[in-house]
């Protein structure tokens, strides 16, 4: 059976003081500071004075952010 709508993921953001990651992800570094997330193209880095998770599921996580210093999304490469 098809689904009607393709799952992507998707990285919603609220006044950059909240970051919600969804769909299948693997968590690489996670610590006060820094939080490292693969996905199956692409990685994605955040890094913040302060972070704090406010939500985490099997398909999703809500982080929340104090003074982001940058936010990286790196494109995997395929070998």
């Amino acid at each position: 059976m098809q689904k009607l709508f393709p799952l992507h993921a998707s990285i919603l953001i609220d006044n950059f003081s909240e970051i919600i990651l969804d769909n299948d992800m693997t968590i690489l570094r996670l610590n006060e500071n820094l939080v490292e997330c693969s996905y199956t193209d692409f990685t994605l880095e955040v890094s913040a004075n302060s972070i704090l998770i406010k939500s985490l599921t099997t398909e999703q996580i809500c982080i929340q952010v104090s003074d982001l210093h940058y936010m990286k999304l790196q494109k995997k490469v395929k070998s």
